[in-house]
């Protein structure tokens, strides 16, 4: 994943010169001893072989160590195999300790980011913060800045819910997003993931518009063994979860509800998702997201955000080349991002967690 990404990276990090472990510990000051004369050593000392050592200095320094003969002074095949073995030194993901990199050096790596699909003011942000950094390396600052736009915030949606069931008979989650991100398939994972924490499910299959949406979320229901709640196609999605809930609340369980996937732009489909919300109050709204989604991702955020949500879930983030919409939603909303879709299987479902999203990255 990310391989243009990491690759921008790698050349900017390579142009700066970093010293090895070996040139630090060579370039620290050596220890002087000190001089006693015999004469004025008590009797006990003298008897001992050696004085103690004094300790070890903790400032550690950075400074390298004498230039020694270089490649061109070698000749032949030597010099070309120790100019391989300095290239290799040098490698990818090393620290930069003094040398500051240039404008260049950081415009390139903000284009890098915005081709990955990142938003601009979030390329900006993280390549601002990139500056002047002449003690610091700039992969690390690179990481924090990642870590820091995904936010630490995490949401635990079971709890959530288990949390809701002790004060009411029934708890509803309404699912929604553009079309084709993957809701029906999502719904059934987090279904999974509730009933395996002895939470009693309903599905209730309100989206009555998409051919075969009902047959799909019915068959998902079917393996999981899982209730379902239907009507006919071409029905009132709000009268479908209302009934889901009544169901819900006998057994004392959660309604996971479907909708049809809509345009942003289509305002009858988005005047219909708000009558299911005026009608049923979900406890939570999820907005689901296709990963895979360019710059429009902003756009849709910024409509669906009109209407209201609790929590985001983006899906196919198994076959993202790039990723950097997570990056850019992130920029633009303080919700919680629950959980990543990492397949197609049941459990392919991976709890948000920024440090192994920027770990992806493989910067």
């Amino acid at each position: 994943m990310f391989g243009f990404l990491k690759q921008k990276v790698k050349e900017v990090l390579d142009k700066v010169k970093v010293p090895s472990k070996e040139e630090k510990k060579k370039g620290e000051p050596k220890e002087k001893k000190k001089v006693v004369s015999e004469e004025k050593l008590p009797q006990k000392a003298l008897k001992e072989e050696s004085l103690p050592k004094a300790p070890a200095s903790k400032v550690e320094s950075f400074s390298t160590r004498e230039p020694t003969a270089t490649a061109k002074s070698k000749p032949g095949a030597e010099a070309s195999t120790e100019k391989m073995r300095e290239k290799e030194k040098k490698g990818f993901g090393f620290s930069l300790f003094s040398k500051k990199l240039s404008e260049k050096d950081l415009e390139e790596l903000k284009i890098g980011l915005v081709r990955a699909n990142m938003s601009y003011e979030a390329a900006e942000k993280i390549v601002e913060a990139l500056r002047d950094t002449e003690k610091k390396a700039a992969d690390e600052v690179l990481r924090e800045q990642l870590i820091e736009l995904l936010g630490t915030e995490r949401f635990d949606l079971v709890k959530f819910v288990k949390d809701r069931m002790k004060t009411q008979k029934a708890v509803t989650i309404l699912f929604f997003g553009f079309n084709g991100a993957g809701k029906t398939t999502t719904i059934a994972k987090i279904g999974h993931l509730l009933k395996k924490n002895g939470v009693p499910v309903v599905f209730a299959a309100g989206d009555t518009f998409r051919a075969a949406a009902i047959e799909q979320l019915s068959a998902h229901a079917k393996n999981l063994g899982i209730e379902i709640v239907k009507h006919k196609y071409g029905g009132d999605p709000a009268a479908v979860i209302f009934d889901a809930k009544k169901h819900a609340e006998k057994i004392h369980g959660v309604v996971l509800g479907d909708t049809a996937g809509r345009l942003h732009t289509d305002k009858g489909l988005m005047e219909e998702l708000k009558k299911v919300m005026r009608v049923n109050s979900p406890d939570f709204k999820i907005l689901v997201m296709d990963s895979l989604t360019g710059s429009d991702i902003v756009t849709q955020l910024e409509n669906f955000s009109a209407i209201g949500f609790d929590g985001l879930i983006f899906t196919k983030v198994e076959i993202n080349e790039k990723g950097g919409s997570i990056f850019s939603v992130r920029q633009h909303t303080d919700k919680p991002i629950l959980f990543l879709g990492t397949g197609q299987g049941y459990g392919d479902l991976m709890e948000f967690d920024p440090e192994k999203i920027v770990e992806k990255l493989d910067l």
